[in-house]
């Protein structure tokens, strides 16, 4: 007699069960404990004069897709009080392993078999589970989304250069190349829904196919004409900007078409402030755009600037919208802004001389393909984080463009890619900090889908903390007093839009702010050509002992250098043969060889600085002369070690002197003027500020730098090609000291690199901004969180007593318990494409991981030795020709 439950369930369908099993093709129902309905082809149950399959396929009623596939085995289970050796009488079953009184294993023949005794149990009064075992399709719901199918997502097609910056993978093995932003990671858990995101710009293409779906209901305005009509007006290039940006926030994914965005789901409002192609809408307009539609608008766009080397800012205006959307803008908890670090490094511009320098702002810089910071993108100690853009000489970012010919594709390209003239890409795409910013706002979108209830000061927290650096040659790259790594480049490194999205899903908002403000009022006189080559030792002419010099772009003496005997190197066009350790380097000028590479070649062989001397003259016009004149040394920022320029003359008689003088010894030197601040207020530091005025006649000469009491030094202003005079009146901020402790000896230094221009520092103020904190050991940990975690103040900001990799500066600023990890340690297994699935866990660096797989859970041979990375590491392995059915992570032994 068939159960109630199934009677109704066969009867539902229509399906009639009997002896005979007949029909093409067969359907079975079995229970397991729920009825199932199960379709077989008649091959599946047809008698055989051989022995049937050890597995055989089903297909559940309805689905024509996926098959699952049955075994040689019943899986029987009974009500209290039947009698299984009765019910199993005659029928060729044995049972092989009983789980407990009532459900048991039987052994068929076969699988053809196995589903025929399985259905027809199932009729049998009593029975409550019977079915053949199963080996069910799944997809694999992990922490690694799917590819999109959007045709360019994958980093190349044919000779298109696609969406590398999302995925920066081998095609062929998923071998991590570079920097990306690790979107796929992230999209398991969202993809933008319920986020808008405001373009701000010169108005995009509302009509794009790719941008339709993302601006229904958006609250899109023209500052500009005071009306909704927000789509971009003219068809050049330059009016194609903000459909660029748009496309890489935000672009509809996963439709099978072009490319995604980093938040695809995410809505996008049009906001037109350009009145021209270079021309902002007043700073009325502008005051009154900030703060439009806060309520509805979460995150800003703004991939534009002032440019140029003059110190300009927002206005007094400008400024009042930006606080009034900070201070009441979604709800009090922010408005996320996020804005262009600048395109004139070539230049000598700094991101801290524009709009970046504000702390209630995101200020991207950009990262190219190699992990390097981007030739075009502007060093400043302001920059949070950093996302990839272009270099120069590579493929620009695909994204959108206006349609058609229009925009900066003016291409028309026929059937079947037609579509792409409606795309930017190859060497029509998109670069600049201008792309990289949407990139870094279409984080910020998924980070408040992930989280809504953030503040603008948590979605900043969040996205620092997930960032990672790739170019670790770059000599600027340090670690600050709280273990954090940054650089004056690229911030706290690309960001990693899955680790920001776990971070955001768990975190405890910040405490309020506080800002603390001292102030040093002058005037104090900068020590004129403050840098010098300071030679000393017997016989050491008078002239010679203090030599003027002009430093480069890369690492600089703030602190002297260590007095070491110098070598001539001649023009060092190649690594020389001797070894110059305990040595400093002196090399002539070459008009056909950079600095940088003079200066790489005495660094490899191991000199501790380099002195260039220049040339008797120059026959190249149009460039530095020879002689005595002093050369800035552009191009040499990722040299390892410090640097200076000198004229001729002095090269010459420097080169003399050592020749027959053993005792002498040279350095580099620079005399600034120092201000120093006591500050005794305890706090856990976020952005720092100083704010300084000076009479000097030519700001191009001053460096101006910060030193916190852990020693971290912020580079506020280096050299640089401004003819005004200052800084007047300016404020620099600097992300470099997150996390650090406020209290102890702050060190302001101003100095003046070049002779005949004099000045003072009339005012400075150093701006603290933090959480307050109880700080006895001035350790930057709050003395109660301390306490209850370790039961003593032992403890400091570095430790990682737990291991997981999140120091306790990271766990202190995210209310996390630092004795236990952070995440808990979880092998997840998705499909990184049709061929190759990829196995991730937490992981970290330094410590190395081995794979271990088999058949069986008690049956595992190791398959792999894999170096640890931080947060997550990962191994990919074939998914046709799988190396195992069941796998396990282990440390090994020490």
């Amino acid at each position: 007699m068939v159960p109630p439950t199934a009677r109704a369930f066969a009867l539902a369908f229509g399906v009639a069960l009997g002896p005979g099993f007949q029909g093409a093709p067969a359907e079975l129902l079995f229970t397991q404990p729920q009825p199932a309905l199960y379709r077989l082809d008649d091959e599946e149950l047809t008698p055989a004069t051989v022995a049937g399959p050890a597995w055989g396929r089903a297909w559940p009623h309805g689905n024509s897709g996926d098959y699952v596939e049955f075994g040689s085995r019943v899986v029987l289970g009974v009500e209290a009080g039947v009698a299984v050796h009765a019910l199993i009488h005659g029928r060729p079953l044995t049972p092989v392993r009983w789980i407990h009184d009532r459900l048991l294993i039987l052994q068929a023949p076969d699988a053809r078999a196995a589903a025929r005794e399985a259905a027809d149990l199932a009729r049998r009064r009593g029975v409550v589970v019977s079915y053949p075992v199963i080996r069910n399709t799944a997809r694999l719901e992990s922490a690694y989304a799917a590819a999109p199918n959007d045709p360019h997502f994958p980093p190349q097609l044919a000779n298109v250069t696609g969406q590398w910056y999302l995925e920066n993978r081998d095609v062929t093995n998923g071998a991590v190349l570079g920097p990306d932003l690790n979107v796929r990671a992230a999209w398991p858990h969202t993809r933008g829904e319920g986020v808008t995101l405001a373009v701000a710009d010169v108005g995009f293409e509302l009509t794009h196919r790719e941008l339709t779906n993302r601006v229904v209901g958006a609250p899109h305005w023209n500052f500009v004409t005071g009306t909704s009509n927000a789509a971009a007006t003219g068809t050049s290039r330059t009016w194609a900007h903000a459909t660029e940006v748009a496309g890489l926030a935000a672009a509809t994914g996963g439709n099978g078409f072009g490319m995604s965005g980093v938040a695809p789901a995410a809505r996008l409002a049009s906001w037109v402030i350009f009145t021209n192609a270079s021309r902002l809408a007043s700073d009325e307009v502008l005051m009154e755009m900030y703060s439009f539609a806060s309520n509805i608008v979460s995150v800003q766009n703004h991939s534009w600037n002032r440019g140029g080397l003059r110190q300009t800012g927002p206005t007094p205006l400008e400024r009042a919208g930006m606080a009034a959307a900070i201070a009441h803008g979604r709800g009090g908890k922010g408005v996320v802004m996020v804005r262009a670090g600048g395109n004139d490094r070539a230049s000598g511009a700094n991101a801290n001389d524009d709009y970046p320098a504000d702390p209630d702002v995101i200020a991207v810089a950009s990262v190219a393909r190699n992990g390097r910071v981007a030739g075009h993108s502007e060093p400043g100690a302001c920059l949070l984080v950093a996302a990839p853009s272009a270099d120069a000489g590579d493929n620009a970012l695909f994204t959108t463009d206006l349609s058609g010919p229009a925009g900066a594709n003016f291409v028309n390209f026929l059937p079947p890619f037609e579509y792409l003239s409606d795309f930017a890409f190859n060497s029509l795409g998109f670069s600049g900090t201008s792309a990289s910013t949407p990139l870094a706002a279409g984080t910020a979108a998924l980070v408040l889908a992930a989280n809504p209830h953030l503040t603008h000061r948590d979605v900043q927290q969040v996205l620092l903390q997930s960032a990672r650096h790739f170019d670790f040659a770059d000599p600027d790259v340090k670690t600050n007093g709280a273990g954090l790594v940054v650089s004056h480049s690229l911030g706290f490194g690309v960001v990693d839009a899955g680790h920001a999205v776990r971070l955001a899903r768990a975190w405890s908002n910040r405490p309020a702010l506080v800002t603390i403000t001292q102030t040093f009022a002058g005037p104090l006189a900068i020590p004129d050509g403050g840098l010098k080559i300071l030679v000393t030792g017997p016989d050491v002419p008078g002239h010679l002992q203090q030599i003027p010099c002009v430093g480069g772009t890369g690492p600089f003496p703030d602190d002297p250098t260590a007095p070491l005997p110098l070598a001539y190197l001649g023009p060092a066009t190649t690594v020389p043969a001797e070894d110059l350790t305990g040595l400093a380097a002196l090399i002539e000028r070459s008009t056909n060889v950079s600095f940088a590479t003079k200066i790489f070649n005495a660094a490899v062989a191991g000199a501790a600085f380099a002195i260039i001397h220049n040339v008797e003259t120059n026959p190249i016009s149009g460039s530095c002369p020879g002689g005595d004149q002093l050369c800035p040394m552009g191009g040499t920022d990722f040299v390892p070690i410090p640097a200076v320029f000198i004229g001729h003359r002095a090269g010459i008689e420097l080169r003399d002197l050592f020749a027959t003088n053993r005792a002498a010894r040279a350095q580099l030197s620079l005399a600034p003027a120092t201000i120093a601040f006591g500050v005794a207020d305890p706090l856990s530091l976020e952005h720092v500020g100083v704010r300084l005025q000076t009479d000097h006649p030519r700001r191009a000469e001053i460096r101006v730098t910060l030193v916190s009491p852990a020693g971290t030094r912020s580079v506020l202003q280096r050299l640089n090609s401004d003819t005004n005079a200052g800084p007047v009146d300016w404020t620099y901020w600097s992300t470099h000291h997150f996390y650090e402790p406020a209290a102890g000896q702050w060190r302001l230094e101003v100095s003046d690199q070049l002779a005949t221009r004099t000045g003072s520092a009339l005012s400075a103020s150093l701006i603290l901004r933090g959480v307050a904190i109880a700080d006895s050991d001035e350790d930057g940990l709050d003395d109660n969180w301390e306490q209850a975690h370790f039961d003593s103040l032992a403890r400091g900001l570095t430790d990682d007593p737990d291991g997981d990799g999140y120091n306790n500066a990271r766990e202190h600023a995210m209310g996390t318990d630092p004795t236990r990890p952070n995440d808990p340690f979880r092998v997840d297994l998705a499909r990184w494409d049709a061929r190759l699935l990829r196995l991730n866990w937490p992981g970290v660096e330094g410590q190395t991981y081995e794979v271990w797989g088999g058949p069986q859970p008690t049956d595992l041979t190791r398959l792999a030795t894999v170096p640890g990375r931080f947060p997550e590491t990962e191994w990919l392995t074939s998914s046709t020709n799988l190396p195992a059915q069941f796998f396990q992570i282990r440390t090994p032994a020490p």
